[in-house]
């Protein structure tokens, strides 16, 4: 698994400058920003990435970044750092996606633990979202007629139930049921429900 690229966006340079040096002393790659707009303009939604950003800032601030990038469906674990850390504000951040807030002045170690945090979700997203799309492929290498069947099947329904609902024989029911298995790589029926779940979320 990669390790993610830290994008840090603040518009005070010295602080900046002391998170990038953090996230290199802690081997990982580090991309600055003096702006949410700089931000906005250059990242291409490359991943594995996780954000630090600053919430006082001229134009868009950190929280109104969080919320563009919601609205953008970009996904990426967000570290805000904040000299004051009202309740309305952080409500609106943690919403948008932040996973921790920081306040002013934060220590080296708190700064870290937290930037650890983020790529430790990162990498278990990706994680997720491979296991999601490994089960969208798998499902969709399913036929018209055994789709039906592997809803019903998800559904919890026998085959001689299956077999009424549909119109159809047992024994063709039977076949498709253990064609269904075989192209989703599964042994049994809740193994298919498990692949099932994943590929269709909602």
């Amino acid at each position: 698994m990669h390790l993610p690229t830290i994008h840090v966006v603040d518009d005070d340079k010295e602080s900046r400058q002391v998170v990038v040096e953090l996230v290199r002393s802690m081997n990982l790659a580090v991309e600055s920003y003096e702006s949410a707009e700089d931000f906005i303009s250059r990242y291409n939604g490359k991943r594995p990435a996780c954000m630090v950003t600053d919430k006082k800032m001229p134009g868009m601030n950190g929280v109104e970044l969080i919320e563009r990038l919601r609205d953008m469906q970009i996904t990426i674990p967000i570290v805000m750092v904040t000299g004051f850390a009202d309740v309305p504000s952080t409500v609106r951040a943690i919403r948008g996606g932040a996973i921790t807030l920081i306040e002013k002045p934060c220590g080296q170690a708190e700064l870290r633990k937290g930037i650890e945090e983020a790529v430790q979700l990162e990498q278990e997203n990706l994680e997720k979202d491979q296991q999601v799309n490994e089960a969208k492929r798998l499902v969709a290498t399913l036929d018209e007629k055994e789709m039906d069947v592997a809803k019903l099947l998800v559904e919890g329904l026998a085959n001689k139930v299956i077999a009424s609902r549909l119109d159809s024989g047992l024994r063709t029911i039977e076949k498709r049921r253990s064609t269904i298995l075989k192209k989703l790589d599964v042994q049994s029926v809740a193994e298919l429900v498990q692949i099932w779940v994943l590929a269709n979320p909602s």
